[in-house]
């Protein structure tokens, strides 16, 4: 077993990369940026294997594409959120659900 770390990140800088240049077009703050980037990593990480096996690209190009474009779809899930208030309407059906009364204190 090889236990060489450079040996273990080199195929994931594709994908970093990709994330990380996503940034250079994401709006918000810094921390909303930074779980972006997490999560466009993650998404590397898992993701292209199986899209380097659907669209035959070589590995590098497919970790950069999945990265980058997985941090567009996750501004995108952050804008869908803000701009349609989903965080309250969430919150509401999951009180609901488990048939607690209104957060604001009314009668039931």
């Amino acid at each position: 077993m090889d236990n060489n770390w450079t040996d273990q990140l080199l195929p994931k800088v594709p994908g970093i990369l990709g994330s990380a240049g996503a940034l250079m077009w994401m709006q918000g703050t810094w921390p909303r940026k930074a779980a972006m980037l997490v999560l466009g990593i993650a998404a590397s990480n898992y993701g292209t294997p199986d899209f380097v096996q659907a669209t035959g690209l070589s590995e590098g190009l497919g970790g950069f594409v999945v990265g980058m474009f997985s941090m567009t779809a996750a501004d995108w899930v952050f804008r869908a959120w803000d701009q349609f208030a989903l965080g309250p309407l969430l919150n509401e059906w999951v009180r609901k659900r488990l048939g607690l009364p209104p957060k604001d204190g009314g009668a039931v």
